[in-house]
């Protein structure tokens, strides 16, 4: 295959991730209210693979008062190879202050972002 399809090809299907998390974050809003959801990691840099996972933040009031390790649980109709990490918009906010996730989320793309925190990210 030339080069030039290879790269077209990969494109097309980091277009395609970025559309299906589109469409399921607004499935999610219609559950949840408010939402913020950023796509980072591999997908978002473009350097994916065949066994990346998708690696996501799923920001959402509707966590608050459910245990940290089993919310994700309840994303049952998510695309394949979602890697969500879900937080309340508190514990966004907290994260967002530690250098790590910083770095991690760097090259992000902010799928949908009810509670502005890519206002955040980008300073």
């Amino acid at each position: 295959m030339p080069l030039d399809e290879l790269i077209r090809r990969r494109i097309m299907e980091r277009k395609g991730i970025i559309e299906e998390l589109r469409n399921y974050a607004e499935r999610l809003k219609s559950r949840f209210g408010k939402l913020t959801m950023i796509l980072y990691g591999s997908y978002a840099r473009g350097d994916f693979n065949l066994w990346s996972d998708v690696d996501v933040v799923i920001v959402s009031e509707y966590f608050r008062n459910r245990n940290f390790i089993t919310r994700c649980i309840e994303l049952n109709d998510a695309p394949p190879r979602l890697e969500p990490v879900c937080w309340t918009p508190d514990e966004a906010l907290k994260a967002l202050t530690k250098p790590w996730w910083r770095e991690a989320l760097k090259d992000s793309i902010i799928i949908t972002d009810d509670y502005e925190l890519g206002k955040i990210l980008r300073r």
